[in-house]
């Protein structure tokens, strides 16, 4: 999916809740979530973490098979939904729900997404088929538009179909780095709130390390996000 022009993006933006602050707004809600209720549920934070990863590769394979403005991606990712870049926000924006503990967050996070992404998908789609006519329209009476349908089971065989890792760039990675990095920080604050910060040394409760495993994971995830250097021009699209 091309990305919406500037006007587009400015539009967008004068929306309280839009796609630009709305991971913001969820993990602020995440946060304040996990310092309040405890996560006693080991199979939930397993999911949280399975969602964050789904989420991120959807991310990294739907980058490596756009090309920006020049042709219609339909190949891949593309052939299963035609915005697999925000069903991994999706994705990722949910496991942090999950992860807070806070199930009442994970009911209203939908609610919340289409609010957010319903004005960008409405403008990027009209540019999309300003761009390319009739094949769009085509393209739109087959393919669904976020969520994948049944007859996704019978794609998955081509999921990497088009995907070059020449479209990557560091800031993949570092956004990456960042999303991984915000998970443990929310399981962290959970071992904060519980603990009143004692799980986070190891003399305070040599049998459990959890808080220490989250701390040092944020850390290093933190630092992997800052010291990436990030790159400006666009990949080639080979």
């Amino acid at each position: 999916m091309a990305n919406p022009t500037t006007d587009n993006k400015a539009a967008s933006r004068r929306h309280l809740l839009n796609r630009g602050n709305l991971r913001d707004v969820i993990v602020l809600l995440s946060a304040a979530s996990a310092l309040l209720l405890p996560m006693e549920n080991f199979a939930v934070m397993i999911a949280g973490f399975v969602v964050l990863g789904a989420g991120c590769a959807l991310h990294v394979l739907a980058k490596g098979v756009l090309i920006r403005n020049e042709v219609l991606c339909t190949k891949g990712v593309y052939a299963i939904v035609r915005n697999p870049y925000y069903l991994s926000n999706y994705l990722i924006d949910s496991s942090f729900c999950l992860l807070s503990g806070n199930f009442y967050l994970v009911f209203l996070y939908p609610l919340l997404f289409f609010w957010a992404y319903g004005l960008t998908l409405k403008e990027e789609e009209n540019l999309l088929y300003s761009l390319h006519g009739e094949a769009f329209a085509k393209y739109v009476s087959e393919i669904p538009q976020v969520f994948p349908s049944a007859a996704a089971v019978g794609k998955l065989r081509h999921l990497f179909a088009g995907f070059s890792p020449k479209r990557l760039t560091s800031n993949e990675f570092k956004r990456i780095s960042r999303f991984a990095g915000m998970g443990c920080f929310i399981m962290l604050l959970h071992d904060v709130s519980a603990e009143g910060g004692r799980e986070l040394l190891f003399w305070a409760r040599p049998q459990d390390y959890d808080g220490v495993v989250f701390t040092m994971l944020f850390v290093a995830l933190a630092l992997a996000s800052l010291l990436i250097p990030r790159r400006t021009a666009h990949p080639a699209n080979s």
